[in-house]
């Protein structure tokens, strides 16, 4: 067993010896430990719906580790939205759960028990992104299974319809001013201010301004073009994620400074960093 790889506890059933396999040496996977070990860097659960209650009181009551699935055939559009519905990160079946679940660990750039803490002077703010990372990374891939079954040019037709129902929601507001993305209101509109680090294409240090259900809006150093896929390392105080965002809007501030509006496509979670 590596001392630096992330530990993942099997529950609900054995270990299956071709996935403890196809991940040896990058994923030490264990049988039946405690969910609330702090060893434990994540949870494979054998795919059976009488554990649903369970998933479900352990998100409730603020468990943070991530959940994923294992069903042993073919996996469904429905069932996945299902089991992310339920609190799981995601339903894998055992055919390509190795390949997906190392593809997740290397986008979260995963960092080892006993990584430093990220500093909390803003508690309050740190706060507000731990629940946004962590509801983007349930809510941003139950969206998209959902964006493939509208076909060629359903990601726009969603959001066109996502767009119009906020301008029906904030109809009644006093304050209507909005960008399309990172759109607050009320007493919560002044920006974040929180750090992040850009990673693909753009490299370097940016800013969270803002965020919303669909997407963010972030201060750069440099200027994307538009419909540019970002990759961007955000981390609160016990929540990481590594966002996929693409641009559809952008502003320069500042000689060296941009500002832009992004639509969230991925949101690939490390908790407890």
């Amino acid at each position: 067993m590596s001392a630096s790889s992330p530990r993942f506890v099997v529950l609900g059933g054995p270990v299956p010896e071709r996935l403890r396999a196809d991940l040896s040496g990058e994923v030490d996977l264990l049988e039946g430990a405690d969910l609330v070990d702090p060893a434990t860097d994540g949870v494979l659960v054998h795919a059976h719906a009488e554990l649903f209650p369970a998933l479900r009181r352990f998100r409730d009551g603020g468990g943070r580790l991530p959940i994923f699935g294992l069903a042993e055939g073919p996996v469904d559009v429905d069932q996945r939205i299902r089991w992310i519905r339920e609190g799981a990160d995601d339903l894998l079946d055992l055919e390509t759960a190795a390949a997906t679940l190392s593809r997740k660990l290397r986008a979260e750039v995963w960092r080892p028990a006993g990584r430093p803490t990220p500093p909390t002077e803003n508690l309050p703010v740190a706060a507000r992104v731990d629940r946004w990372l962590t509801a983007a990374g349930r809510y941003l891939p139950a969206r998209e299974l959902l964006v493939e079954t509208l076909g060629l040019g359903g990601r726009n037709r969603y959001l066109d319809c996502a767009f119009l129902r906020d301008q029906l929601v904030r109809a009644g507001d006093t304050d209507v001013t909005a960008d399309v993305f990172g759109q607050r209101r009320g007493s919560e509109r002044e920006p974040l201010g929180w750090p992040v680090q850009l990673l693909a294409p753009i490299e370097g240090g940016g800013e969270l301004l803002n965020i919303g259900a669909d997407g963010a809006c972030i201060s750069l150093p440099s200027a994307p073009g538009p419909g540019e896929r970002l990759h961007v390392r955000i981390e609160g105080t016990n929540v990481a994620a590594t966002m996929e965002l693409e641009v559809r809007w952008r502003r320069r501030v500042s000689r060296d400074r941009w500002q832009v509006g992004a639509f969230g496509i991925a949101c690939s979670v490390a908790r407890d960093v």
